[in-house]
């Protein structure tokens, strides 16, 4: 199981961080993630949210009014999406963590440390950045703001699949917790509300004031103050 060392949420609008920072974290459906168009590559949609199965072109066969197109002639997999994870609230953020590195030493601590560094690619979602620091409070507070509610919900880091090879259904009990491996250098962590709506809205979960826990800084003052070191005094 991966250790998660801390959370990182990026921004544009310092006032959105400050609202984090008072505990408040807006949820969009998933749908929205779907439906939003990135304008200047900063990765925040994604069409294949939502998605419940991916299966390659060889894999299906299309057919009407008696017609068949053959497999070869399909350009791209086809992404199956499920109205059920649409619905969804979600509330999503950089996680920190140990995925990739179950053992560490001298030889690999660097690689580890580049793997913690807020990857450039997420740079696009904005220049303010809040850190978390306590990553295990973060989430009974996160947790405990989501029982009450009353909602079915749930939290977990997300998994990437390689969509260049993968055909199949994916898991039920990860719907809403897969994403295509495009993205996964934004090494995402997130939580799911179920409001039940038909028609869901965005949400704001209250999970009270976080700035005991959390600080304010940039993805690039982020980077830059990341040490590492072990017993043995090996450092990174």
């Amino acid at each position: 199981m991966a250790t998660i060392y801390a959370y990182v949420k990026i921004y544009e609008n310092i006032d959105h961080a400050h609202d984090f920072m008072k505990g408040k974290l807006f949820m969009n459906t998933i749908r929205a993630f779907k439906e939003h168009r990135d304008e200047a590559g900063e990765l925040r949609g994604d069409e294949c949210e939502g998605i419940i199965a991916w299966y390659q072109p060889e894999s299906v066969q299309v057919s009407f009014a008696g017609h068949t197109i053959p497999s070869a002639d399909i350009a791209a997999p086809i992404p199956v999406h499920s109205n059920e994870v649409l619905r969804k609230n979600a509330f999503c953020i950089y996680s920190l963590n140990s995925r990739g590195h179950e053992s560490v030493n001298a030889e690999t601590l660097a690689d580890l440390k580049a793997t913690l560094q807020i990857h450039k690619s997420c740079f696009g979602l904005g220049s303010h950045c809040v850190v978390v620091k306590n990553a295990t409070e973060f989430k009974e507070r996160v947790e405990k703001a989501v029982r009450s509610l009353g909602y079915p919900g749930s939290l977990c880091l997300v998994d990437y699949f390689d969509e260049q090879t993968f055909s199949g259904n994916l898991p039920k009990e990860r719907w809403g917790y897969q994403k295509r491996s495009f993205f996964k250098h934004q090494r995402e962590y997130r939580v799911l509300i179920d409001t039940e709506l038909e028609s869901p809205k965005p949400m704001f979960l209250e999970v009270g004031d976080l700035s005991d826990i959390c600080f304010i800084t940039t993805p690039d003052e982020f980077n830059s103050s990341i040490q590492l070191k072990l017993p043995d005094g090996s450092a990174a």
